[in-house]
């Protein structure tokens, strides 16, 4: 998570003095918009008041924030630059700059703009948490952890901040650590779908499925346009073996995002645990032509192919799987058995050893490997 990839504002829009012209007047309705989460409104006033009034650095300003909200980083991009002619010494400005850098895949030009807000403004909150997140994207996860820990010197009660931890957390195996900010998060923004989503990924490492299964469905029932809510209730779905929902809710997700590696490949394992393998087998190739790293994609491809009997290409999907999970206990395991279906026991042995020595607490796939190596000696 990713991670990941999620947006959220974490700074205040700006506000206009009390004037009743018109530009004033779409003005405000824009920030009654964005203050309750209504992009799509906030855009449509804060155009209008631009039409009535070209030269207003605050209406550019925030039309960016709500652009940005609606993941239009390029268009708010251009309205904070419009913004800067203005009022180029803003600290909010160069947040919202780094904040659309940084969804544009522009990590150095994010960096700079977070570096310049922060000297200015050593306290700001929005500052030091987004520039701890920017950090943890790019896994310096030490330093952006000590970003959070300064942002929340300077504001407790920040709920973006609590969530960032809580996604450090995660990403670097401490589950529990981040059930607890992610917690403390939602207590003060509750409606938030960025921590919802963390705290059922986290509820789901930990092996809670049925409420990580619920928190997924929370972000869904605030969201259903969400795909990683979409995704979230698939995996539970299918973990828990309810592959019919659980085929509903990905079908969902493709059409929303019909170029995602990931739910593609999260498809074809309901495909393959339904026998329709030769679905399976074709989502599984469009999900590694999409992400040829996809280790997940290369072991459901290598368990298709091995189901019907084709070991060749079963073997050379399950290695190429290896080579982008090398610790994989799963794919050792189906290496061992498409060996076992070569009649090659001795190399079948080996991956057979080498997936109880990575296995982990998985007691079903360990004991799988234990039949795998009675059958091989």
């Amino acid at each position: 998570m990713h991670h990941r990839a999620f947006s959220i504002l974490l700074f205040a829009v700006a506000g206009l003095a009390g004037c009743r012209d018109a530009a004033i007047h779409h003005y405000n309705l824009g920030i009654d918009a964005i203050e309750r989460g209504d992009t799509t409104a906030a855009v449509a006033e804060f155009e209008k008041s631009i039409a009535e009034r070209p030269d207003d650095p605050d209406a550019h300003l925030n039309l960016g924030v709500a652009l940005l909200g609606r993941g239009e980083a390029e268009r708010a991009l251009s309205e904070f630059e419009i913004a800067a002619r203005y009022i180029p010494d803003d600290v909010d400005l160069h947040i919202n700059m780094a904040e659309a850098y940084r969804a544009l895949g522009r990590p150095q030009a994010a960096r700079t703009e977070y570096e310049w807000a922060i000297k200015r403004a050593p306290e700001n909150v929005a500052a030091l948490s987004g520039y701890g997140r920017l950090l943890m994207d790019g896994g310096s996860m030490e330093t952006a952890h000590g970003q959070f820990v300064k942002a929340l010197a300077a504001d407790p009660g920040h709920a973006p901040t609590m969530f960032h931890m809580g996604w450090l957390y995660l990403e670097t195996g401490r589950p529990t650590e981040a059930t607890h900010y992610f917690l403390r998060g939602l207590q003060i923004a509750p409606k938030s779908s960025y921590g919802r989503l963390g705290l059922a990924e986290a509820y789901r490492v930990r092996g809670m499925d049925a409420e990580a299964l619920s928190e997924f469905q929370k972000a869904y029932a605030a969201d259903s346009s969400n795909v990683e809510a979409m995704v979230g209730i698939g995996k539970c779905q299918t973990r828990a073996g309810n592959y019919v929902p659980a085929e509903r809710i990905l079908e969902r997700a493709h059409a929303r995002a019909p170029e995602d590696a990931r739910v593609l490949t999260l498809l074809a394992d309901v495909y393959f645990a339904r026998d329709r393998r030769a679905e399976a087998v074709a989502f599984y190739r469009r999900a590694i032509q999409l992400d040829e790293n996809n280790a997940d994609a290369y072991l459901g491809l290598g368990t298709a192919l091995e189901a019907a009997g084709e070991l060749d290409a079963a073997e050379e999907a399950l290695q190429a799987a290896l080579l982008y999970d090398p610790k994989s206990a799963a794919v050792m395991y189906r290496l061992g058995m498409v060996y076992l279906g070569k009649n090659e026991k001795t190399r079948a042995r080996a991956y057979f050893e080498m997936a109880m020595d990575n296995v982990g607490d998985d007691p079903a796939l360990k004991t799988n490997i234990r039949t795998g190596l009675d059958e091989s000696r």
